[in-house]
């Protein structure tokens, strides 16, 4: 697993390009636990190979300072330097035993100061001089990244996935006709010798093939065996864009019961900058036959971001009696920064149909983390109902702002309902920081109620905080009631703090 993410990451340094983020994709998806990776590009890798190598005992002392001296170049990233070293360390020392890596290492500087016609002659040396030799392979990994058509060839007639695909990226980027009948081929066979090139093959076309992909993509989404290239395939024909592709689609969802594809073409749909995408999202949203697509149709709408589509989630929710589809809607509502969608958020708030849409209103307000904070707080002084106090006490929990956590103080000291006052406590023995501690102290200390005491009891043996165990010993060792001593001892045995158990021990003797 390790070593395939290490594979992707220098596959990323060597193909900064959104072909070379195609096949990342693929890989991603299909390669985790099959390819067996050894590349030698990635800047970060490829240093860390040749730190190994150079550690390794070597005889001569003038070739260990010149492969040192290439070695610190090409971790310093000076191309130029680094291949003028390796080249006079190949003319200085022609029978040195790793001459061969000598080859590597003046190609790769060859290669990254751009000289590719240059850094092939060294790798064809290495690979015909040398072909027992542990830089063998990457040298022929780099031809293939060269774009050198013989060894893409070859590549492509191997069974060695780690290099097959890096020829197939190669050969779209030198020969897209060849490359789209190679695709066709692969598509078309039943081997299982190499897992991943199918998926890195769909993905390719799909990123480089332009419009004379899309009807092999069809094609595949249609009518594929395998699920995952039908899924890939799907979402590369929303990369394609336009309401051609759109009403192509549309038909594949209309056509096809499949859960995971149509959720895919939804995903499409809200990529895809399409009227007709948009619209066919709009009326899954509003009539779609299976609630859970409905809820994920609704969702896309909502990162739209566009005031048509808020304008159609503010109607669907006015109109919809469905639950989970006005719950949908408002967790869309709370991810807009749209003023109109904060305000339809908090309107909810205030006079929602049911208790329940208010309190989910009021947790979308609170869980956004900006916004509408006045409102709610005002909100709480004129409400009656205690469950949506309650929520509301929750939501001034979740909001990092100085005054939402004045009011959890104001409410845990003194508010009208007990079940309030706990409940604001506990909330606020949930932050468990130490400065929230002092103040449930102070208020610890203030308190007449002994129910509230024990709450507040329960608050520090909660918390992780010195100052919590602190007052726990204290009010062991020095409460006037003995119920309260006895929660407190027993909420120190729990903390499993030193100095409460060094406290305990000193209590038994």
């Amino acid at each position: 697993m390790t070593a395939i993410f290490h594979s992707l990451k220098s596959l990323a340094r060597i193909r900064r390009t959104p072909l070379g983020l195609a096949l990342l994709v693929a890989l991603l998806l299909c390669v985790v636990g099959v390819v067996r990776t050894r590349q030698a590009f990635g800047h970060d890798q490829d240093v860390q190979k040749l730190n190994r190598f150079v550690q390794t005992p070597r005889s001569n002392p003038a070739a260990i300072k010149a492969f040192r001296e290439g070695r610190d170049l090409i971790e310093g990233e000076k191309w130029q330097q680094a291949a003028e070293k390796f080249d006079g360390f190949i003319n200085e020392f022609p029978r040195d035993r790793d001459i061969d890596a000598a080859l590597y290492w003046y190609a790769y500087a060859l290669q990254k100061e751009g000289k590719k016609d240059e850094a092939a002659a060294p790798l064809l040396r290495l690979i015909k001089t040398f072909p027992s030799s542990s830089w063998h392979r990457e040298a022929e990994a780099m031809l293939v990244v060269l774009g050198r058509g013989d060894a893409i060839q070859q590549a492509l007639d191997r069974n060695n996935c780690e290099i097959k695909m890096l020829a197939l990226q190669s050969l779209f980027q030198a020969n897209e006709d060849r490359a789209i009948s190679f695709v066709s081929e692969v598509l078309k066979s039943n081997s299982e010798s190499c897992p991943g090139i199918k998926a890195a093959a769909v993905s390719l076309l799909g990123s480089h093939g332009g419009a004379r992909a899309t009807p092999i993509l069809l094609d595949i989404a249609r009518s594929q065996g395998d699920m995952k290239l039908r899924l890939t395939a799907i979402r590369r024909l929303g990369e394609q864009k336009g309401d051609t592709v759109a009403d192509d689609l549309t038909r594949l969802y209309e056509a096809d019961r499949t859960k995971e594809v149509r959720a895919q073409i939804l995903r499409a749909f809200a990529e895809m900058n399409s009227p007709r995408a948009e619209a066919k999202l709009v009326e899954i949203a509003r009539s779609g036959d299976d609630l859970a697509l409905r809820q994920l149709a609704i969702r896309y709408l909502g990162e739209q971001n566009d005031s048509a589509t808020l304008d159609e989630l503010i109607r669907l929710f006015d109109t919809d009696r469905t639950a989970e589809v006005r719950t949908q809607i408002l967790k869309a509502l709370a991810e807009r920064d749209d003023p109109r969608a904060q305000a339809k958020l908090l309107d909810i708030a205030r006079k929602g149909e049911t208790p329940e849409l208010r309190i989910e209103a009021i947790r979308r307000i609170g869980g956004r983390g900006r916004g509408s904070y006045d409102d709610l707080l005002q909100l709480y002084n004129s409400e009656i109902n205690t469950q949506i106090k309650q929520s509301l006490i929750r939501a001034y929990s979740d909001m990092n702002d100085p005054r939402a956590l004045t009011k959890l103080y104001e409410i845990a000291r003194g508010a009208e309902s007990l079940d309030l006052r706990v409940y604001a406590i506990r909330r606020l023995g949930d932050k468990n920081d130490e400065q929230t501690v002092d103040q449930l102290i102070a208020m610890y200390d203030a308190e007449p109620n002994v129910e509230v005491k024990a709450v507040l009891i329960r608050s520090f043996g909660d918390s992780s905080q010195k100052n919590a165990i602190r007052k726990l010993i204290s009010i062991a060792r020095d409460a006037t009631s003995v119920d309260l001593r006895k929660l407190a001892v027993r909420m120190l045995g729990e903390s499993k703090d030193p100095d409460a158990l060094k406290f305990l021990e000193e209590l038994l003797k």
